[in-house]
């Protein structure tokens, strides 16, 4: 197979996983109950497709691969945890659009990290890129603070926090396969949910939704991106991440009526172009091999 085909294979998985993970607004809005509850059982189901899949790929070594993940497989688990709280808790409490929009700013995150752990230099365009996104952030919150959604707004910011962190974990352990750090990720989630779920009833219908949540929304999106992830640059990854911040609040336009202000649309441009702009220079960049001035 040759290298364009395999790109093109990972390009249609990635947008396949971010397909996956655009139909959690809408299906947390037809679940009509506490986000801690919704956490616990999404969390719950993930935990069991990700058990169901390393089992049938590994068999009886399924343990030892678990285990051979260390402390950078438990770091992983416990910052995916807190991009799944902060996302269930952000979505329950604001619109969808406001979310998603917030969320994609964490490789501008990823990048502030790894200047801070890493050490890496931030070149110019970065740094324009971080700056035009905080200028968007600081609409949106400035809105939410008016409107009285801050706490939604302040939700997303910690999962786009979570999995900035997230991506500089996995760069540092790269020789990791840290596929079995989401299971980790919604055993804890899960267990940390637990008292909200509670003595909640669950409906057939809402199970049926939480399954789906679980296993399609999120089990399989994480396995799709992963898979299409291995034959992707990290700006091609960032440019197609971005079609789960702009379907997501079309599925819930659509089905639901819920539409962005102006205010959120506003603040929400500044944060997608940039993050689009840094992704587009640095994917031109590559193309045209020229090494970066700074």
């Amino acid at each position: 197979m040759s290298a364009l085909s395999a790109r093109a294979r990972g390009a249609l998985l990635v947008a396949g996983a971010c397909l996956c993970w655009s139909s959690g607004g809408i299906l947390v809005r037809l679940v009509d109950m506490d986000g801690g509850a919704i956490l616990f059982w999404r969390s719950s189901f993930m935990a069991l497709a990700v058990t169901i899949g390393l089992i049938a790929g590994h068999g009886r070594q399924a343990p030892a691969v678990i285990a051979a993940v260390g402390w950078p497989g438990l770091l992983s688990g416990v910052l995916l945890s807190g991009m799944f709280f902060g996302y269930i808790l952000s979505i329950t409490r604001t619109q969808v659009a406001n979310t998603m929009i917030l969320m994609s700013a964490s490789p501008l995150v990823a990048a502030v990290l790894a200047r801070l752990i890493l050490h890496e230099v931030l070149n110019r365009r970065t740094v324009v890129a971080i700056g035009v996104a905080m200028v968007g952030i600081a609409v949106m919150f400035g809105h939410g603070a008016a409107t009285g959604n801050v706490a939604g707004d302040a939700f997303a910011f910690l999962a786009a926090l979570s999995f900035g962190a997230n991506i500089i974990v996995l760069r540092r352990w790269r020789h990791i396969d840290m596929v079995p750090a989401t299971l980790l990720s919604g055993l804890i989630a899960a267990a940390v949910a637990a008292p909200w779920a509670i003595g909640v009833s669950v409906s057939g219908t809402q199970l049926a939704i939480l399954a789906t949540l679980g296993f399609f929304q999120l089990g399989l999106g994480l396995f799709l991106f992963v898979r299409g992830s291995r034959s992707l640059q990290a700006a091609e990854l960032g440019l197609l991440s971005l079609l789960e911040t702009v379907l997501a609040p079309i599925w819930v336009w659509l089905g639901l009526g819920e539409t962005p202000d102006a205010t959120t649309l506003l603040g929400g441009s500044l944060v997608v172009a940039a993050v689009l702009g840094l992704m587009l220079t640095e994917r031109m960049r590559l193309r045209f091999k020229r090494p970066s001035p700074n």
